[in-house]
């Protein structure tokens, strides 16, 4: 699983989805494909096993 990133224009990165793929490059074809809605002037996949967790959950 990846999870999807965006930004638009100036706007700070936000969280717009996730993807199931078995490469970046595929994460990357998906994330596009499914989630360019808005022209994003930047689009960044990470694998979700990546993320580090900051806060948990309570």
């Amino acid at each position: 699983m990846y999870e999807v990133f965006a930004r638009h224009g100036t706007e700070p990165v936000r969280h717009v989805g996730s993807v199931r793929a078995t490469s970046p490059e595929e994460a990357g074809v998906f994330a596009y494909t499914l989630y360019d809605e808005r022209g994003w002037s930047e689009l960044f996949v990470v694998r979700r096993d990546r993320l580090v967790r900051v806060v948990e959950p309570q």
